[in-house]
């Protein structure tokens, strides 16, 4: 006899298959990795001009907002610049949203910056250093995930998780810039501590560099504000709007240029020289970059979620679709190539990324004239950034960050809608913020990991009455609209798995006992024969499953005996050994507790579990085949049905019914009713 192994029959398909397809499949594959070769050859010269402005009108807001997140960081603000040239022109070849631009963000920043601090302690290692490697090991994890198309990992952190992390980060973020604004120093570290020095030290506050500071703020804020309400109606006011951060540290700088030039000590902190021109390409320091790589993991879900949220939101608002995969082997490249430029790392900016949308972007082309921007500033600029106050860049970051912070309606509206995400959420944001943002980012989605499994651990069938029968059975044409005396119906909504396999059969057995009475034995009840089963555990355990019921004694009574048993397997997708092991095991105890002739039925088996089912024993029949001079009951065959309402009606008994004077299937409650009444 041939023995046939489906498994390896399955590895021999897949086999011949892969290696006749690998070289259409690679070449498809090479071809995903350079997107530019698909749109430039169709590219319309009339969108040169969208390009162009949207290229320099994002470049004016890169430069202030590089060097403000590299401050967030704690490394040289050249390292902001740095960083953002290059991921601008690696997109043009690389990129599938028209939209995004990548540059650094304050999140990253934060958490740059904590890794910094950690390391730092050790001694040694420059800020730049750290920085370097953090982006080195971004971009690895970037690329892992891109390359071998794994970004449906990234799902195991929820959107609440998300929420709750970014709203934290961005208190943080605000938290370590408000002693800017004041002119305070020797602030200590953590929320706590900054909340206690920042209101301690209030009498130290400088009044020129708190001046500077807060008319920043409400520059910035007024010409948001006048942008959002008048900003469609005039492209100069729109202009101004978008232009707030360029436009507000040009004039300050101004004003601190004048008020500074003449005087050896400044009268507030100023930002200080920046070297000007790109660095010559170096490795990151390897032996670094392994102190760092755990660490950055928190940096990648932050840098690869945001980045790939921020894509999808404006692919759909603009109709068109990304590549997440994709997005996740350009994010790896570039933040691997920046470490070699001395860059820290990047991802994904929702402000920049909106600002390119509406200036009516055409095309990943814009990030040329992006880069050339940074380029231009990195090169000529540097001279006149030494001047920029730091109360003014603390004022930028401010502004932009506290946008971030979600409102308290959303918090409850987690609430109204899942306790589980409004507590994980929860823990995210409290976490983040007096802890780590490492930690909160992973306590909170192991939470949720834990959750899930708990909750899947507990997914049970659902016994189905003549009373909800409607509302999981909607009416028919001419189909039966009852569960008949002797029928349990049981229905599963989910995968069977290793989980919750034995909680699945519990569901279909306790289902059957509650309503149904078993075959005759001296062992189905507590008793005082000294021939019983020496456990009654099962019998007790029957006799609570029909007081939570609130059946009476006479109603226990009267219960029919189970004829038939309809498990209802249409919204069950999947099946794993232990849950077949469970169904198994449910088959024999039915038999045990109804006897030989009780009949199991299945409705909606998919075909692929079917064939699960038979390759571990299992034998079926399916409805319309059966023979009545059959043993399949014996032999332990289960009848499939397509139709859960043929699967209750066809072939019901109607044992011991002639007592009702009918023919017909009465409901158990119906027999309740009637045997009540003859009493």
């Amino acid at each position: 006899m041939k023995f046939e192994d489906n498994n390896v029959d399955r590895a021999k398909r897949a086999v011949r298959n892969g290696v006749s397809n690998l070289p259409g499949a690679t070449g498809r594959y090479l071809l995903q990795k350079v997107p530019v070769v698909q749109w430039l050859p169709k590219y319309s010269p009339r969108w040169i001009i969208n390009d162009v402005i949207a290229g320099l009108t994002v470049g004016v807001i890169l430069v202030p907002q590089a060097l403000a997140y590299a401050k967030i960081a704690g490394i040289p603000l050249q390292d902001g610049l740095l960083a953002s040239w290059l991921p601008s022109v690696l997109y043009f070849f690389m990129g599938t949203s028209k939209d995004m631009n990548t540059g650094p963000t304050s999140i990253i920043g934060l958490l740059t910056a904590q890794i910094i601090k950690d390391i730092g302690k050790e001694g040694g290692y420059s800020a730049t250093a750290i920085a370097v490697a953090i982006s080195f090991s971004v971009g690895i994890y970037c690329l892992i995930l891109g390359i071998l198309k794994l970004g449906f990992l990234l799902e195991l952190v929820s959107h609440p998780v998300l929420t709750g992390f970014i709203s934290a980060a961005a208190i943080t973020i605000i938290l370590g810039q408000v002693p800017a604004i004041f002119g305070e120093k020797n602030i200590g570290s953590g929320a706590k501590n900054q909340i206690h020095d920042i209101f301690a030290k209030l009498p130290t506050t400088k009044p020129i560099t708190f001046a500077i500071g807060f008319s920043g703020i409400v520059m910035l804020v007024l010409m948001q504000t006048i942008g959002q309400r008048w900003g469609k109606k005039s492209k100069v006011i729109w202009i101004v709007s978008i232009g707030r951060n360029a436009i507000t540290i040009l004039l300050f700088t101004v004003i601190s240029y004048v008020l500074n030039k003449d005087i050896e000590k400044p009268m507030f902190d100023l930002t200080g020289k920046i070297p000007s021109g790109l660095l010559p390409p170096k490795a990151p320091d390897f032996a670094l970059v392994g102190k760092v790589f755990q660490p950055s993991l928190a940096v990648f879900l932050a840098a690869a979620l945001e980045h790939i949220a921020i894509a999808k939101t404006f692919g759909r608002k603009n109709n068109y679709t990304i590549d997440q995969s994709q997005e996740l082997t350009f994010l790896g490249a570039t933040n691997m190539l920046n470490s070699f430029m001395g860059g820290m790392g990047v991802g994904g900016a929702a402000s920049r990324t909106a600002v390119n949308s509406e200036s009516g972007v055409k095309s990943p082309m814009y990030g040329i004239f992006t880069a050339g921007t940074v380029l231009i500033s990195i090169y000529v600029m540097t001279g006149a950034l030494f001047w920029i106050p730091k109360a003014t860049l603390a004022a930028v970051i401010i502004t932009a960050v506290y946008q971030m912070i979600a409102h308290p309606s959303v918090f409850f509206g987690y609430w109204k809608v899942s306790v589980i995400d409004f507590c994980a959420s929860m823990i995210a944001f409290w976490v983040t913020l007096f802890v780590s943002a490492e930690m909160g980012i992973e306590l909170a989605t192991g939470f949720m990991v834990l959750s899930t499994i708990l909750q899947t651990l507990f997914l049970k069938g659902k016994g189905v009455s003549t009373d909800d029968f409607h509302k999981y059975y909607p009416s028919g044409e001419g189909g039966i609209d009852y569960i008949p005396a002797g029928t349990a119906v049981v229905k599963f909504n989910h995968p069977i798995i290793f989980l919750n396999a034995s909680r699945a059969k519990s569901s279909i057995l306790d289902s059957v006992q509650t309503y149904n009475a078993g075959s005759p034995s001296e062992f189905t009840s507590p008793s005082k024969n000294p021939d019983r089963m020496w456990s009654e555990l099962g019998a007790r355990h029957i006799d609570l499953l029909r007081r939570k019921a609130g059946m009476s004694h006479l109603e226990e009574h009267n219960l029919p005996q189970i004829q038939v048993v309809v498990v209802d397997l249409s919204g069950v997708i999947y099946v794993d050994e232990t849950g077949i092991v469970a169904m198994k095991d449910m088959k024999t105890e039915l038999k045990t507790y109804g006897g030989e002739n009780v009949e199991l039925r299945f409705v909606g088996l998919k075909q692929h579990l079917l064939g699960k089912f038979e390759r571990a024993g299992w034998k079926f029949v399916r409805s319309g085949e059966e023979n009545d001079g059959d043993e399949k009951q014996g032999t332990g065959t289960v009848v499939l049905y397509h139709d859960a309402r043929e699967a209750i009606a066809n072939g019901g008994r109607t044992t011991d019914l002639e007592e009702f004077g009918t023919k017909e299937a009465v409901t158990y409650r119906e027999a309740v009713t009637y045997r009540e009444a003859r009493a």
